[in-house]
């Protein structure tokens, strides 16, 4: 199986734990704004029994016995409660508002995680890939250093340098293998699955920054990161407690009506009732203060909360711009960098086979060469990387 980039995170936005975990945290949000909800309608509850009682009059100066058959049909409502119930749901809405920004926040962030394991697998592969070359040419001087040896042309020492570097070629050649071991499983885990274990990876890797400029992607930031929306959202949660905690401060009124058949023997009879309630909270311990109080805070909390946060955001846009550039700059150099190794192993290699350069010098000039290429794969996946966390400082 091959996978593109947006098949990785195409797959770990269907499939990672974090992401189901977030939407069954919404779910559950909305339906706490639904029982928020339920107080706007009314109740209504059936029962039906038979009851039996003793007891003993003073005056007759006997026992009593009564019996009750009854059915009846109850029903409650609040029929006004000035701004209670809407400001509980209010409050659950901004709650389930503030759980879908979280959840955007997690797709994003595991995005990213996916975005850079698949970076850093196909960075391995190149390092494997490398190593095993680096091998290859350490095993040919070593082959030619020992002809020349027992040709008596060249020292002992050059065969025991030679190959005192294949094993060190050797163990470097091991733990790249093992490092894309470890990229391998570890993309499987930031996608939310466990197979399959052959998979492969096809895709180029960026090369120029996107388009705009420091405040254009400062704004777009701004606009678009969900740990915002989700601070707007937990304001507005804060305003509704406030309004909800002020309304303890007003009556509300409340209607209830029965119906049903009460009797001592069949047939029953008819019986109903209708009730309607104004209460007025005079005193309340100073509860409704305070939650006013609290409410009020938190609203102040929240406001402060926003400003760090839009500050932070505009800090990880620039740290990541920044680090863009300097890896888009980096990358030209060691290119350039690689291009001369590169032709200072061809000059050398060239001499040691003619016996006008040393041991010393080819070896030189194999580890410049294994120094620069290193370095030309790791700052082409250091771009790759800073690009993936400027879109997702943008709120890509």
């Amino acid at each position: 199986m091959t996978w593109s980039l947006a098949d990785v995170t195409s797959t770990a936005l269907k499939n990672h734990p974090l992401i189901l975990q977030s939407d069954a945290d919404v779910a559950a949000a909305v339906a706490r704004k639904g029982q928020a909800q339920s107080a706007w309608y009314p109740t209504v509850n059936v029962s039906s029994g038979h009851t039996e009682s003793t007891g003993y009059s003073a005056i007759l100066k006997k026992g009593l016995f009564t019996e009750t058959n009854f059915a009846r049909g109850d029903l409650a409502w609040t029929l006004y409660d000035f701004g209670r119930t809407g400001a509980s749901v209010g409050r659950a809405d901004a709650q389930a508002g503030i759980n879908r920004e979280n959840a955007a926040t997690t797709r994003e962030d595991v995005a990213f995680m996916a975005t850079v394991a698949f970076y850093n697998v196909l960075r391995a592969e190149q390092t494997l890939e490398f190593q095993r070359e680096n091998l290859r040419q350490q095993e040919s001087l070593y082959r030619q250093a020992s002809a020349f040896y027992e040709a008596g042309v060249r020292a002992k020492i050059d065969v025991v340098r030679a190959e005192a570097n294949v094993y060190d070629a050797r163990a470097q050649l091991s733990q790249a293998e093992n490092g894309l071991r470890v990229a391998r499983i570890t993309l499987l885990q930031r996608i939310g699955v466990d197979g399959p274990a052959g998979f492969r990876l096809s895709g180029a890797l960026p090369t120029v920054t996107p388009p705009g400029t420091l405040q254009d992607w400062v704004a777009e930031a701004v606009r678009n990161r969900p740990e915002l929306r989700s601070l707007a959202e937990k304001e507005r949660a804060a305003t509704e407690s406030l309004r909800l905690a002020r309304a303890g401060y007003l009556p509300y009124l409340v209607g209830t009506a029965g119906y049903g058949y009460l009797a001592k023997d069949f047939p029953l009879q008819k019986t109903y009732g209708f009730t309607v309630t104004l209460n007025y909270p005079i005193f309340s311990g100073f509860e409704t203060r305070e939650q006013a109080k609290e409410a009020l805070a938190t609203i102040s909390s929240v406001q402060y909360e926003f400003i760090e946060a839009k500050r932070r955001v505009r800090l990880e846009v620039e740290v990541s711009a920044y680090s863009v550039q300097e890896a888009q700059e980096r990358l030209s150099a060691r290119k350039k960098q690689r291009d001369a190794s590169e032709e200072n192993l061809r000059l050398a290699t060239a001499r040691y086979e003619v016996g006008a350069g040393d041991i010393i010098e080819m070896t030189d000039a194999q580890a410049q060469m294994v120094r620069s290429e290193t370095d030309t794969i790791n700052t082409a996946f250091d771009f790759a990387v800073s690009h993936a966390s400027l879109l997702r400082a943008m709120g890509r």
